[in-house]
């Protein structure tokens, strides 16, 4: 069984990622989270981010069977998952946010070289547009919200400044924890598991670019991972 190190912004993030690629590659794993430090800024992310590759890579020049998920909400940053936003009603902070699955690409390449091929472990980019509740929504419901939520909650201070001129509809964690409540799981991260384990990776996929990134990096690991 391979050790599956992820990076990730909880807990139980990482127990989503972790059931995210047993369903998509077939194979089992043993989960390392480690919690990232978005709060402290992405500076400290990456600082977090590249110490955790390198500790992946001492496990697998070990001898371990290792793979890799980095994993950070996208939080309107710039994605072509989300090209049609109105940036000019973000905050300056979100509207000078780089390309968050071009840097953390990068990062790993500057950690383990730019030919992706020739990296010593498997490794996957988890970036959901805008966030992991994005993911997980449409994993358990086969409409789409109306209009579709950019931030985490209505009642949030960017929510109500974006949506100045009009109210301000229901954000992703209202809408999942309301899928939730209406399917009856009181624990939030039992929610988010199920959703994981009964996932429909093709469907979740052909609905949202970010998934489809991410289970593009998942689709590579099958061969790699059968002959560790």
């Amino acid at each position: 069984m391979s050790l599956l190190y992820i990076v990730a912004e909880s807990g139980a993030d990482a127990a989503f990622y972790a059931l995210c690629a047993a369903r998509i590659t077939g194979h089992e794993f043993m989960p390392i989270p480690l919690e990232n430090r978005k709060a402290d800024g992405v500076e400290m992310v990456k600082v977090q981010l590249k110490y955790a590759l390198r500790q992946a890579r001492g496990a697998a020049s070990g001898g371990d069977a290792v793979c890799f998920i980095a994993a950070m909400d996208n939080d309107r940053a710039p994605h072509p998952e989300n090209a049609a936003m109105d940036r000019s009603k973000l905050s300056r902070k979100d509207r000078d946010e780089p390309n968050r699955a071009e840097w953390m690409r990068e990062l790993v390449a500057s950690v383990f070289g730019q030919n992706t091929t020739a990296w010593p472990l498997p490794v996957a980019l988890a970036v959901p547009v805008e966030m992991l509740e994005s993911w997980i929504f449409r994993a358990v419901s086969p409409t789409e919200p109306q209009p579709t939520p950019l931030f985490s909650t209505a009642d949030s201070e960017s929510a109500r400044a974006y949506y100045s001129q009009s109210a301000t509809p229901p954000q992703w964690k209202d809408i999942v924890a309301e899928k939730q409540s209406q399917m009856g799981i009181s624990d939030k991260r039992a929610f988010q598991e199920m959703a994981a384990r009964e996932l429909d990776a093709v469907a979740l996929a052909a609905r949202s670019l970010s998934f489809r990134m991410f289970k593009e990096w998942l689709d590579q690991w099958p061969k790699a991972v059968a002959t560790e």
